[in-house]
């Protein structure tokens, strides 16, 4: 149970992090809602961001099981959001 208490706020910082990012560096994205608009690049982005993000979680969930989408070595499992 601490583990996923650890883990959890490992989560909730980064949320905080990539929060502030957003506001610092591009506060339009709160107002303009381009990801919600079909066809737009923007939708693909936030798509393929919401995706990693969800395979992180698994990936942490299940502790040591690699991402296959993202290849095998050192590196698979680090990616950046922003």
């Amino acid at each position: 149970m601490a583990d996923e208490c650890i883990e959890f706020r490992k989560i909730e910082h980064r949320c905080s992090e990539l929060r502030e990012w957003i506001l610092s560096r591009a506060p339009q994205c709160v107002t303009d809602q381009k990801h919600l608009q079909e066809g737009t690049d923007e939708r693909g982005y936030w798509a393929h961001g919401y995706l990693t993000a969800l395979l992180d979680v698994m990936q942490l969930f299940s502790k040591e099981a690699p991402n296959p989408a993202y290849g095998t070595g050192e590196d698979s499992g680090t990616r950046y959001a922003a």
